[in-house]
């Protein structure tokens, strides 16, 4: 958990000297129409950010056997037969163990990184940082402002997911719309039809990203994060 803490902390400093500076500078721009553009910019950069931080933790925790995820990943490799020559050379290596823990890493490279990214959160939270999975399915997000509370009562007809996966799932779904789409609608047969059939949400039909979009996935990655680090989420409204 040590790793998963330290990326985690690097995470957070990135949010504060990058995302939170640009926020403000976007917040100085008069008309929204002038900072549309670099809004979408952030929000990406943000949402990028947060998917390559959940990669490293996966990585790490493919060669941590405290973790259930390294059980994970070793079921994976059941029935692969490995030849004598492979089998020798790992054991002849400078570090036998290294070898084995690069081994488990390339597994999850061909297997799990190419997954969803919000299976690739479910993987994490579940199976690295042992949180329950009613924890991450029943509502908990508020999508006004991204803060993960202990309950919540979404309102009713909302276009958001507001369980953990869900909300995760929504917000790198608008990213996939603005890099992989035409920037103002949701891929269909990737994003809508998966959310509503997941999360029985039908998401709205256009995507539009506005300064508290950035805020909103700024403050629940940090939730996410903090999490990790304290092991127990932040105080705030809900706790």
């Amino acid at each position: 958990m040590e790793n998963l803490k330290k990326i985690s902390k690097e995470f957070l400093a990135f949010i504060e000297k990058e995302i939170d500076p640009a926020i403000l500078e976007l917040e100085k721009i008069n008309t929204e129409q002038s900072r549309k553009h670099l809004q979408k910019l952030v929000y990406t950069n943000v949402v990028n950010r947060f998917d390559v931080l959940v990669d490293n933790m996966l990585l790490i925790c493919a060669a941590d056997d405290s973790t259930r995820f390294h059980d994970v990943v070793l079921g994976k490799l059941e029935g692969v037969t490995v030849s004598l020559k492979d089998f020798y050379k790992t054991m002849l290596s400078e570090s036998p163990s290294e070898y084995a823990s690069e081994a488990l890493r390339e597994t999850v490279r061909a297997n799990h990184l190419r997954e969803r990214h919000s299976k690739k959160l479910r993987y994490l939270l579940e199976e690295c940082v042992s949180l329950d999975r009613s924890e991450l399915n029943k509502p908990r997000v508020n999508a006004n402002d991204g803060r993960i509370h202990t309950t919540y009562t979404p309102r009713k007809g909302t276009t958001v997911p507001p369980s953990i996966i869900g909300y995760a799932d929504y917000l790198y779904s608008r990213r996939n719309a603005l890099v992989h789409g035409g920037q103002t609608n949701y891929l269909k047969k990737n994003d809508t039809d998966y959310i509503e059939k997941n999360f029985r949400v039908a998401p709205p039909k256009t995507v539009g990203i506005k300064i508290a979009s950035i805020k909103s996935a700024s403050t629940f990655y940090k939730y996410l994060c903090n999490y990790i680090i304290n092991e127990k989420w932040p105080e705030g409204r809900g706790f």
